[in-house]
């Protein structure tokens, strides 16, 4: 999801809250469910960003369905985003959350690519590398995609290796393809 200035303005304002009264990784974890509960609802996502709808019914709607599940901050958190009319942007507001936590604590992403789940070896051994890599703590996020056939494509920022076996094919194909040898009869 891409995330607006808007978003990561709430957010950074969020995460130095938190920080400032040492609740870092209970709002962490209350983002981390309110994004999981919005991304499994198709029917909360159209019910926030609904201009039909008014504050109160969506406050009450999301009272019933985070309630006690997030902390006290993060409920004032979120009556204070429903009040300024940005009950749409939660959703992009705790993706932004989620990469400002990683920001602040010097971790990046790995989207790993495979055709078969990866055993908890291999997730150590791609992590390990990344590290030395990049100088930083990695958080891999697993992606199951059956047509790459084999291998893995690691994405880490703005740098992708593509190992899959589909991939390698491609390039032979294209080599084939380009038919740079021409026989002297």
């Amino acid at each position: 999801m891409i995330v607006t200035t808007l978003n990561r303005r709430y957010a950074k304002s969020f995460l130095d809250l938190a920080v400032e009264q040492n609740v870092l990784e209970v709002v962490k974890d209350d983002m981390a469910f309110i994004l999981e509960v919005i991304e499994s609802s198709r029917d909360l996502r159209i019910m926030l960003k609904s201009p039909v709808i008014n504050e109160d019914k969506k406050s009450s709607v999301l009272d019933a369905v985070m309630g006690s599940s997030v902390s006290a901050l993060t409920n004032a958190f979120i009556k204070i985003i429903l009040k300024k009319g940005r009950e749409s942007q939660l959703e992009g507001i705790a993706h932004g959350f989620k990469n400002l936590y990683r920001e602040h604590h010097g971790i990046e992403e790995a989207v790993i690519t495979s055709a078969h789940e990866l055993t908890a070896a291999q997730k150590e051994d791609i992590r390990t590398k990344l590290k030395g890599v990049t100088g930083s703590a990695i958080e891999i996020h697993e992606i199951i995609d059956p047509s790459i056939i084999g291998g893995v494509k690691i994405r880490v920022g703005d740098k992708q290796y593509n190992g899959s076996l589909a991939y390698q094919l491609e390039q032979l194909k294209r080599q084939f393809q380009e038919n740079q040898y021409i026989a002297d009869f």
